[in-house]
């Protein structure tokens, strides 16, 4: 994709920093990273722009998709290795052309391909996710095995590219199988009992990290989505079709098709005004409020409880804070925290 004002081909731009940060996780995981090949790691000085411009593009970032591009680390290092890559002269008439497109155009989705920060693994702050089981999720359960109609909503938010949302899925039928509710057959398939209702909802801004979510398959090396993988939830991941015709190729596995059947993957802009689902049982966005600006986090989470039902639960990343805590409860666990709406 070429925006046809400043002849920047951001799309090619995106999709090369995207695998200059994959080669990076696969070497640094090797062990193998040497000096020549620090240029893979995120670059923290300012890139050789008007520092004006600069600042305009920032505040453009937010207002349309609410991530914080101002600082180091994270969205703003991701924009200066942008920046410093892009045709200085074509800078000017391309943060214009930005400035008029919606933030559903193509050079909305290359850019914020560029600044979020894809970086998850399944399975991740098995603490908090072991103490929702427990706590959240058996109770949910136990509570709709007496209705004719059982039913158990959740939302992801700022899924990335799925492991979220998929371990969010193995986790309910691992609590369903400990309730009778749900089985594994001898040739994999879950079966879970037919008046279950149940869906688990993704939902991030880059429409790329979607795409990819939708497929459920993923690369598998050591430092790769599988590395908090439990061994005994290995069962819900084949390996693919292609692996197995081409045995010299890195390998994949991809999550089984029962667990893709639970979720569905949808954009969403957590600065938008309304929330996606509405009587979710459980939110989770783990690992994302901190890459917003402060206004946008607390937007955030009065759309999180605005989605939640009476009794719902809301999980966050450990370094994110409730924003407003009028609307959460604080539940405590075992080196975990939820929240349950008040």
């Amino acid at each position: 994709m070429t925006d046809l004002t400043s002849g920047i081909d951001l799309s090619a731009l995106s999709s090369k920093l995207r695998q200059d940060d994959r080669d990076f996780r696969r070497t640094f995981a090797l062990g193998q990273l040497a000096d020549g090949e620090r240029r893979l790691l995120p670059l923290s000085d300012g890139p050789a722009d008007d520092g004006d411009l600069r600042a305009r593009l920032v505040a453009l970032i937010e207002a349309k998709t609410g991530i914080d591009a101002s600082q180091g680390g994270g969205s703003g290092d991701r924009l200066n290795r942008l920046l410093a890559t892009l045709p200085a002269a074509s800078l000017p008439s391309w943060v214009l052309a930005l400035d008029a497109e919606p933030i559903e155009s193509p050079s909305w989705e290359a850019l914020i391909s560029s600044l979020t920060v894809q970086e998850t693994y399944f399975f991740r702050d098995p603490d908090q996710l072991r103490f929702l089981r427990r706590e959240v999720l058996a109770p949910l359960i136990a509570a709709q095995q007496k209705e004719r109609i059982a039913r158990l909503s959740c939302w992801c938010a700022g899924c990335a590219t799925g492991e979220e949302a998929y371990s969010l899925a193995i986790l309910i039928v691992e609590a369903l199988r400990e309730a009778g509710e749900a089985d594994l057959r001898p040739d994999g398939s879950i079966v879970i009992h037919p008046r279950w209702r149940i869906s688990v909802l993704g939902t991030d801004i880059d429409p790329m990290a979607l795409r990819h979510a939708r497929t459920g398959c993923y690369l598998d090396f050591a430092m790769g989505p599988f590395r908090s993988l439990p061994s005994a939830f290995s069962g819900y991941f084949e390996p693919t079709t292609d692996d197995a015709r081409q045995p010299g190729r890195p390998s994949h596995r991809q999550v089984h098709p029962d667990i893709r059947a639970l979720c569905h993957f949808l954009p969403f802009n957590l600065a938008h005004h309304e929330p996606p689902v509405l009587d979710a049982d459980t939110v989770l966005c783990r690992n994302v409020l901190i890459y917003l600006s402060d206004r946008v986090r607390s937007h955030a989470q009065g759309l999180f409880h605005r989605a939640l039902n009476q009794s719902g639960h809301l999980a966050l990343g450990p370094t994110d804070t409730v924003k407003v805590p009028s609307l959460f409860l604080p539940l405590w666990g075992p080196d975990t925290v939820l929240y349950r709406k008040r």
